[in-house]
């Protein structure tokens, strides 16, 4: 009986949480097909349905167009990180190579160091080789700041994996690079997932370090174009929900193809070391 008490109550619990966290999500898809007159009127109830608010969001908002750039970004951001995780975490792990302490060392510190931290530093760098208002000034600073933690997790996630695997290969004539495709990367799914999910996450929705370095207004990320977009369409809430479930759809479908992935990679790499 108490067990079955225990298991309803905690039932309930995760469904409270499931609410808090999915009703934000529910309110703007909602109030995003509502007319501003609507929205001020009645914010909780819905009586129009405009679904005009995306197309006009779109074209007059230029959504579309920050939307491209955001896709742009993310997507050279997140194949530089992936590649040099990969790299990095495999060669800690299995290679070694002299003084790889040291470099490890070096990536970790890299945890403690946030975007504020470096931002002066950072902008005099990128003002010093004429990279402002450019998209390299987004996309070096991005793939630096989504490393570290991934390379100390994905490290100590390739050390647990047997090193039976890696000797049986290596005496079937396996080279380097045949251990690292053929054995390590398909076992690195579940956290490659994880990091995948958390880096596309902060690339895609970053704006303290694209508001400082961006300036024309065709090279704004999403996130910078609906800060545009309400000062533009200030009274039409609308429209401008409309432009916040653009932004957030990504995000969620990124989570759900790799969500499977992802519930199994949270709780390795941080476990062994």
């Amino acid at each position: 009986m108490k067990k079955t008490v225990g298991k309803v109550v905690g039932q309930l619990v995760l469904i409270l949480f499931a609410v808090i966290v999915l009703y934000p999500l529910f309110f703007i898809f909602m109030t995003s097909f509502k007319s501003n007159f609507d929205v001020i009127s009645n914010p909780f109830g819905i009586r129009t349905f405009q679904p005009q608010n995306y197309w006009e969001a779109w074209e007059s908002g230029r959504i579309g167009r920050y939307f491209l750039n955001s896709v742009i970004i993310t997507v050279i951001t997140l194949a530089i990180q992936m590649v040099v995780i990969v790299l990095a975490s495999y060669s800690f792990a299995k290679l070694k190579p002299w003084g790889h302490n040291i470099l490890f060392i070096l990536f970790l510190v890299g945890l403690f160091v946030t975007t504020e931290m470096i931002t002066v530093s950072n902008f005099s760098t990128m003002k010093k080789l004429g990279l402002i208002d450019t998209w390299t000034a987004l996309i070096l600073p991005y793939v630096s700041s989504g490393i570290a933690l991934a390379t100390y997790i994905s490290t100590n996630y390739i050390r647990s994996l047997p090193k039976e695997l890696d000797e049986a290969a290596i005496v079937d004539g396996a080279s380097i690079m045949q251990l690292l495709t053929k054995i390590a990367l398909p076992l690195m799914k579940p956290i490659l997932a994880t990091i995948f999910i958390f880096n596309f996450q902060g690339a895609w929705s970053e704006f303290y370090w694209a508001l400082i370095v961006i300036r024309t207004e065709d090279k704004r990320t999403l996130q910078l174009g609906l800060m545009n977009f309400q000062s533009q369409f200030g009274t039409d809430y609308g429209v401008l929900t409309a432009g916040l479930v653009m932004a957030t759809l990504p995000i969620l479908v990124i989570y759900i193809m790799f969500s499977s992935q992802f519930i199994g990679g949270m709780t390795m790499g941080a476990v062994k070391g």
